[in-house]
């Protein structure tokens, strides 16, 4: 348990980013907002928490600065292979059978540097081959950077190590680097927004991807994601969560039923 000493002194640092950008940060685990807050000071060469404190308490552009590294950047294409091959087999073309006069509408929550939104597109590019109808992913993080980085869509050999060589060889420019770089067709597809994922309004989705976001969140925040979750997902819309997230212990079970155990895969109760 955290010394109520160290969560003085989280609240201190919540109020002052509150104060100096309007957003809210009360919503993290207290250890990943002590980790987070932490790497940045080893990144400053400050030692002392009282002289974060006071640096963050004078600086609109450290609270900035502060915010923007809560986005974990570290992720693959088609990670977890299992979850994209029952999206593959089960899922899209449950999709493609309903009767459709519209595009499939994919969101991407905690988006990253781009590489799941990139493996959605890729996916539902496939899947909708020979289909009248297209699709769009609306890819979302609250980093800035992250998004500037999943725009340019450039990977090194790491990122791509559960992308097949037929996939690589498609959707893939290798450059004289050595880097690949998503094709324009598979690119285009994704509209890329810097926004908090509980600040959408306006949009309908068929399928959500929600996946190693929830871990960084309280319990009680969870509860209040599921329920944007239902009002954003159409009827019987899809939920995918990430495979160390859950509902247990949450209110999620009246807006969801858990269809895929394995691969964390939900449907939105009519």
């Amino acid at each position: 348990m955290m010394e109520p000493k160290i969560i003085h002194k989280l609240d201190l640092v919540i109020n002052e980013v509150k104060k100096k950008t309007g957003i809210n940060i009360q919503n993290f685990k207290h250890a990943f907002l002590e980790r987070r807050i932490l790497y940045r000071m080893r990144n400053l060469g400050i030692s002392d928490y009282d002289e974060y404190l006071k640096l963050i308490s004078t600086s609109f552009d450290e609270a900035k600065s502060l915010y923007a590294i809560f986005s974990i950047n570290v992720t693959k294409f088609f990670r977890d292979p299992h979850v994209w091959k029952k999206l593959e087999q089960d899922i899209v073309p449950e999709l493609l059978n309903k009767t459709r006069f519209s595009p499939i509408r994919a969101w991407s929550c905690g988006s990253a540097s781009g590489e799941e939104s990139h493996s959605i597109s890729i996916l539902l590019n496939e899947s909708l081959h020979g289909h009248r109808f297209g699709y769009q992913v609306y890819a979302t993080d609250i980093s800035i950077d992250a998004i500037d980085h999943a725009k340019k869509g450039i990977y090194q050999n790491e990122n791509l190590i559960n992308v097949s060589t037929q996939r690589l060889n498609t959707y893939f420019e290798k450059s004289l680097e050595g880097t690949y770089q998503v094709t324009p067709q598979i690119g285009k597809q994704i509209e890329y927004e810097v926004v908090d994922m509980m600040k959408i309004s306006g949009k309908l989705f068929d399928i959500i991807f929600c996946r190693n976001v929830l871990i960084y969140y309280n319990k009680e925040t969870h509860e209040q994601i599921f329920k944007k979750f239902a009002n954003v997902l159409k009827k019987d819309g899809i939920l995918v969560l990430g495979q160390d997230e859950s509902m247990i212990g949450t209110d999620g079970d009246n807006f969801f039923d858990l269809i895929y155990p394995k691969e964390r895969i939900y449907k939105k109760i009519l």
